[in-house]
């Protein structure tokens, strides 16, 4: 027997100014518009979902780590993650809220369940990668990835002034990013999240006078480190058990810091190498999408290559290669450059890193 939706379920939504009541709301999903662009319809697609009787919703993971799946999460627990939040952020009914990431993902559907559950109005705007491009008012919260960051802060750095607080997740943030950062005055916060614990259960702040490189837990969270050194979560508002990563962190009490994903290490000469963290000295030098990742070899074991997208003349990998070598450790100097006419992406626009390495 199915288990019915409790009545504690939030079924109302501020949306674009306009308060939609459970049965507007349903009449709104149910209506027929031909200009309803992707997100509007991702967004109704979830509604629809979270509005029926089920006390369950299906989620599915970005495919970063590993083919995409479906799981089953109870409605409730992300409800506490909303609460959470909001606790945090000092989120108030009114206040705005803006979504410009995919209802199809964790990270945007939180977004949504935010606004109904803390009363915020949510403002939608497109999934463009400069979501903020006919942004014309002020909102006080906001999520978006790195990507979607680079793109404002190369094209219109001024629309960051329309947002209050911006967290950014998905991934790590370049330290190119993080420097321009600095010179915006939007209180920007970096996430720890996963699918498993209905997005982040840490943080870290960005820019302003407590900026840092580590992430603190949230309220009612606990962290700590299994045989690997790899993190282990102990979330049970929102995740149910231990939820067990496979990322490699450095931690100091009950914060830490995250090396890169266990299973991302290259071994090359009995030199133990985190592509995350040379990534990171990279952004400051390369404006093109790029990633690093092993390659066997007879001799080293592995040995580290950089691809790159984008066509390159053997001139401009060359010069690459000296700016590289001039800003890395030895060991860490990537021993092949590729280049790639175009990566792979998946859904969540992260890079496709199996395959694109592939894709030559």
């Amino acid at each position: 027997m199915r288990l019915k939706m409790p009545e504690s379920i939030s079924k109302s939504l501020s949306l674009n100014g306009v308060w939609y009541d459970e049965a507007a709301l349903r009449k709104l999903i149910a209506g027929k518009e031909e200009n309803y662009d992707e997100l509007k319809e991702k967004l109704f697609s979830f509604l629809q979902e979270w509005l029926n009787e089920n006390v369950q919703i299906t989620l599915k993971t970005s495919g970063s780590t590993g083919p995409p799946k479906l799981m089953r999460i109870e409605k409730q627990r992300m409800l506490k993650s909303a609460r959470m939040t909001g606790q945090f952020f000092c989120l108030k009914p009114g206040m705005k809220a803006l979504l410009c990431l995919s209802p199809e993902f964790i990270a945007g559907k939180m977004m949504v369940i935010r606004a109904m559950e803390l009363g915020l109005d949510l403002v939608t705007t497109s999934l463009d990668a400069n979501p903020l491009e006919n942004l014309n008012q002020t909102v006080d919260f906001a999520a978006m990835v790195p990507l979607q960051v680079a793109h404002v802060l190369k094209h219109q750095p001024e629309k960051f002034d329309f947002i209050k607080t911006l967290i950014i997740g998905g991934g790590a943030v370049p330290a190119g990013i993080e420097e321009d950062l600095q010179k915006i005055f939007t209180a920007c916060w970096h996430t720890y999240a996963m699918t498993e614990t209905l997005s982040h259960v840490a943080l870290r702040p960005i820019n302003g006078p407590q900026k840092s490189e580590w992430f603190t837990p949230m309220q009612g969270v606990e962290v700590s480190l299994d045989h690997r050194s790899c993190l282990v979560v102990n979330a049970s508002a929102v995740a149910e058990g231990l939820v067990v990563t496979n990322d490699l962190v450095e931690m100091t009490g009950q914060q830490f810091r995250v090396l890169g994903r266990i299973d991302d290490v290259v071994i090359s000469a009995g030199h133990k190498l985190h592509p995350a963290q040379i990534e990171q000295k990279l952004s400051k030098l390369i404006h093109t999408p790029f990633f690093l990742a092993g390659e066997d070899h007879p001799e080293a074991g592995q040995i580290l290559v950089l691809y790159l997208e984008g066509k390159f003349s053997n001139q401009e990998t060359n010069d690459l290669c000296f700016q590289v070598e001039a800003l890395l450790e030895v060991q860490e100097v990537p021993r092949k450059i590729v280049s790639i006419p175009e990566f792979r992406y998946l859904d969540s626009g992260k890079i496709d890193r199996r395959t694109s390495a592939g894709n030559k």
